[in-house]
Order: C-alpha cells, then structure tokens, then sequence
C-alpha cells in the first residue's frame, strides 16, 4: 500500500512498460472529491494531473498516484443520487440474472458505494456481498440488508473472503478499475474469488467517448487509467481471464462494459476484432498525437467558455451550475473561471450541500433554491445528466433561464 501521499508512476500500470510519453498537463489541482467548508477549501492541496501514453501497449493513464486512503475513506459519491445512474445500474443487473442459471448463486460486488447495485439482486435468490473502503456509506448498504466490507479490495482480502463465503458466480467491479492503486494484486484478488464458470464484468470509462466528446474532465486523481478495449483484452490474460464479450453504455458519459470468464470460447470472437480494429484504425487510440490533438480541443474549447461567460456577465447576467460532480473540480481548476462569475452549485446530494467545490469558494446548496435564485444561466456541469437536470427544471426555464452545454463544444439553450 502506497505510503507517501503522492508518487510518480514509472512504469505502464497494465504492462509494466517504461516507454511513457507525457501527452497532457492539465496542471495541478486539489483531489476532486475533496469537498470542504469555505475556509479550508482555497488551502487544499494541490497535486500534479497529466496523463502518460505507453507507446508499448496502448494504455493511457496519469503520470502521478495519491495514496488512496485521502481519496476514497470518506466518500461523499452516492450511487442512487441520479436518477438515470438508478436505472442504468437496474437494467445492468437485470441483464446478468438472465444469465444466471442456479438457484442462491453468489454475487460479488467490489467498489459496492451505498448497496443500489446488489440491491437489485433479490435477497431470496442471491447470497450478496460488498466490499467498499468508505465506512460512511456501510451504513446506507446495511440499512438494504447488503452485507458490506468496509475495506480496500486486495488478494490478501480475497483470501478471508474465501476462508468466510467461498467462490462466487459473479463478480462485478463497476467504475473502479481506474481507482486501484495495484491493478495486478486486484485482478489476482478476483481470479481467485471467481469460480471455474463464473463471470467477472466490470465497467470503465470508454477512452474513445472520452475524445469524442471531449470530456476531458472526467481526468482527475481518482481515475488512474483512461481504458479502451485492446489493452485490457491482452492485460486479462495474465489472470486466466479470457474477454468474452464487451458492451459500450451511456453511463458516465460512455463506459465500456467487459465481461470476462476463466473460458476461453467466445461466441462474441468477430465482433470483439471488429471492435479493437475500430480502436486502432478509425479512432486512432493507439497513437501519442491522438492526445496532443486533443490537448489543443481543449484548449480551444477553454477559450471559447471562458469567452461565452465573459459575455453573459457582461450583460448583467447571473450565472450559477449544475451538479458539483468530481468532474466539476477538474474543470474549474483548468478552465481557470473566476469564481466571482458563478455565484453557487446547485447538487442533489445532500452531504454535499453546504461545502464547497475543492480549490474554489464556490458553495454547493440545494436544488429547491433554484427557482428562489435569480439566475439566468445555468452551466450543466453534469453534463452526463443533461437532459435529466433540463427536464426538472423546467420552471427555471419558462421563466426565460438558460442553459449551457460545455461539451463537445460550448453552447447556450
């Protein structure tokens, strides 16, 4: 376990390969999910956050690590707080009990925040467990009846899980991969939790939404590796683990669903060539111009929001956003907004509400002063959320409110 609180990878986290190329440097910023009272905020610590490209596999990842014990203990992320993240997990764990022959089959969820994943699993039909370093949200998973382990998956920890519950049919790691400080100490945790038939599926951002969208805030301390498909196919491998099917979400503003399984056979053979040849040829995602082009959209696309805000404030418009995700931290730090142009967050997690985006004195307060507030812009910073947040709020926008889109490209609805 990582015992300074910041150090600099050396090494390609997927092959162990040297060959690193600093490819974007987005500065330094304070941890995204350190949200805190006014006068802390501004004094937050401020880390290095640039991304490497490995010119021997493919893998994209960040150049620096933070000891994982500061970002993940108290974690005020909650999996149930949006309602399309509610239905995406709902429809995700519909489609594995389908796949699910046996009778009380075992399911593993790793990273299992507040239960809203397992609880989907019936508790007649399934022997669930969850495993989560965040000892504030074991509560929330208990008061489902999901029994949770508040700790840091490991193998270690795989091998008391075994010793008490034995193998599983299924393990599910969503959106977690990227936060493991030992990607390889974890796979080996999971292959020896899996049983010989059982499934391992886990879901990660999709690097080409990533540059399609141009969501380059989804970069911060929390998410050390930016996935694609052909990578992690040849990284699996080294754990008996075979890529046997993939699927490519709109969750998280576009994700990469990979199932694996200790079976080499896959039905799903052509269509997984098909895909990874995509990654090399049509979205060139295996080669270190990619992202120094995308580095310059940025840019531009800094230049232009900053230019749009000026404007509104030019002409006396009050400006306030939407959705204090982690996200949110990594764009106003590097877009470099002034704070004195957004007056406040608007965020439906309440154990947000009251702190302040890190870095900034920018507060986050409940959504039901909206319509009090005299705003007439509203930036979606949850932009993954767009069309939810415009949805509800459209009393703010009979009265003559806006919206704006940052991405892909800035614009005013």
């Amino acid at each position: 376990m990582q015992k300074k609180d910041c150090v600099s990878i050396k090494f390609c986290r997927l092959c162990n390969s040297k060959y690193l190329i600093k490819v974007f440097d987005l500065g330094h910023t304070p941890l995204a999910n350190s949200y805190s009272k006014i006068k802390i905020s501004k004094k937050l610590r401020k880390y290095p956050l640039k991304l490497n490209y490995c010119n021997n596999c493919g893998h994209l990842q960040l150049s620096h690590s933070i000891k994982p014990s500061k970002m993940f203990s108290n974690y005020l992320y909650k999996s149930n707080t949006s309602q399309k993240n509610f239905l995406h997990f709902k429809n995700y764990a519909n489609e594995i009990k389908k796949k699910i022959k046996n009778n009380n089959a075992k399911i593993l969820d790793i990273a299992s925040n507040d239960g809203t994943f397992l609880n989907f699993f019936e508790k007649k039909k399934f022997f669930r467990l969850g495993i989560d370093p965040a000892k504030n949200l074991k509560k929330l998973s208990s008061k489902k009846g999901i029994t949770q382990i508040d700790d840091f998956f490991t193998k270690k920890i795989s091998e008391n899980i075994k010793k008490n519950y034995g193998k599983f049919d299924i393990i599910t790691a969503n959106h977690v991969c990227a936060h493991v400080e030992d990607l390889n100490d974890f796979f080996c945790g999971v292959q020896n939790l899996l049983k010989n038939d059982g499934l391992f599926i886990f879901e990660i951002s999709y690097r080409a939404s990533v540059l399609k969208k141009n969501t380059f805030d989804t970069i911060y301390h929390e998410h050390l590796d930016y996935h694609a498909l052909y990578p992690i196919t040849k990284f699996v491998k080294k754990f008996n683990l075979n890529v046997i099917n993939f699927k490519t979400p709109d969750a998280q503003g576009g994700s990469l669903r990979v199932y694996t399984s200790k079976n080499k056979n896959s039905k799903n053979y052509i269509r997984l060539k098909k895909q990874i040849l995509k990654e090399k040829k049509q979205l060139d995602l295996f080669k270190a111009n990619t992202y120094k082009r995308f580095e310059k959209k940025i840019i531009n696309c800094k230049h232009k929001l900053n230019f749009l805000i000026q404007n509104c404030v030019k002409n006396n418009m009050k400006i306030a956003g939407y959705g204090a995700a982690a996200k949110t931290t990594t764009f106003l730090n590097y877009f470099k907004i002034p704070e004195k142009n957004i007056k406040f967050i608007f965020d439906d997690n309440k154990l947000k509400q009251g702190l302040c985006i890190p870095g900034t004195k920018i507060k986050i307060v409940n959504p039901s002063n909206l319509n009090k507030a005299k705003i007439d812009i509203l930036i979606i910073f949850a932009w993954n959320y767009a069309e939810t947040i415009i949805n509800k709020n459209k009393k703010f926008k009979k009265k003559g409110g806006k919206f704006l889109i940052p991405f892909p490209n800035p614009r005013l609805i």
